[in-house]
């Protein structure tokens, strides 16, 4: 048996009363008597809480009772809540304060802040239980996914995120993607991939460890599979400018700058990683000792994620000729396949869906 007691303060002060309502608690089982909460109202509707134990046949009261007035009904309350909440499992004697309980019980409304405030971690907690916690992270993914589409399409809250975090460009969308590597897994290709040994996005290309200073890669990641191989993956902004906006000939258009540039920095950063790994890499753990993972650099893939495709529309209609330009400058690349921000966000967004479950 474990007992819980609480000491409420009483107020005796009433005056007449009525009546409201009434609750039998408990009979016995022989029939004889029965336990009834009665609540009643005094003329100054101060409420009161009657426990009376009774005579079941003739309905006379034992002479013993007890009344709770105005604050104690709630003191009572939730102390009787308090119960429900707290596992006693302890055979010592603990003493704890009203204060203490709140700051122990969490409301609704402070639960729903601590997880919003801690969405990555939940996420991740939600993503290792069974499956029917599966909801929760895809609900942390669609708000976001959410937040991916602010970034692409608002412009203001875009700098506002910029000013918030204290990064800017494409620093910004290397923290968004930092926390939701899934997005990569599910957008770039049909293979999923994942973020290498799960650590940060941005590695630095140089040795067997692919740290240190060298050609810096936004994302290294790997294929997810029986055999895992090397990705690469560079990261620039979604308001770049894919193309010149003067054309080279007529109907002919040129990759701008920093599409030209960003493609050559992915070819120059796998073409240093695999001189200095060469075509495989065992994979150590943090203290040097190795693992039964070795990754794969034979001709890996590499995605450079810029621009958007919105570019290319004009009043609504598809200017034809420099979405031509782009397609073909991109699909006679081996290397890096160009994904838009927008192509990047719609192929989540069509895995999210297929995901979610069924009504």
């Amino acid at each position: 048996m474990r007992i819980a007691s609480k000491v409420i303060d009483a107020e005796l002060d009433v005056g007449d009363i009525q009546k409201i309502g009434e609750q039998v608690l408990r009979v016995t089982p022989g029939q004889r008597e029965e336990i009834v909460a009665s609540f009643y109202e005094d003329d100054r509707s101060l409420q009161i809480l009657k426990l009376q134990r009774y005579f079941k046949l003739s309905g006379m009261p034992f002479k013993s009772h007890f009344a709770f007035t105005g604050s104690e009904i709630d003191t009572l309350l939730e102390f009787v809540a308090n119960l429900r909440r707290i596992p006693l499992t302890s055979a010592q004697r603990i003493n704890l304060t009203d204060e203490q309980l709140r700051k122990l019980i969490l409301s609704h409304d402070q639960a729903r802040r601590l997880v919003l405030d801690n969405e990555a971690l939940f996420a991740q907690m939600a993503q290792n239980e069974v499956t029917g916690r599966d909801v929760v992270a895809l609900g942390y993914r669609r708000r976001q996914l959410h937040r991916f589409s602010q970034l692409l399409d608002d412009q203001e809250f875009f700098q506002s995120e910029e000013q918030r975090l204290g990064l800017s460009g494409e620093a910004l969308w290397q923290d968004f993607f930092e926390g939701n590597k899934w997005i990569f897994g599910y957008g770039l290709t049909s293979v999923f991939l994942s973020a290498l040994d799960e650590r940060k996005l941005e590695r630095v290309v140089r040795g067997a460890d692919i740290s240190g200073r060298g050609k810096r890669a936004d994302a290294v990641l790997r294929t997810r599979g029986l055999i895992s191989s090397l990705c690469f993956v560079e990261i620039k902004r979604h308001d770049t400018e894919l193309l010149i906006d003067r054309s080279y000939r007529s109907d002919i258009w040129r990759p701008s700058d920093e599409l030209s540039g960003g493609v050559s920095q992915a070819q120059g950063t796998m073409y240093a990683a695999l001189r200095r790994i060469g075509e495989r890499l065992p994979i150590v753990k943090e203290d040097g000792s190795p693992t039964d993972e070795v990754l794969y650099g034979i001709s890996p893939k590499s995605f450079l994620i810029i621009g958007r495709l919105s570019e290319f529309l004009v009043n609504s209609r598809t200017h034809e000729g420099k979405f031509r330009s782009f397609e073909l400058y991109r699909r006679n690349l081996s290397a890096p396949e160009i994904i838009t921000f927008d192509e990047l966000y719609y192929r989540a967004k069509l895995i999210l869906e297929t995901d979610a479950p069924a009504p």
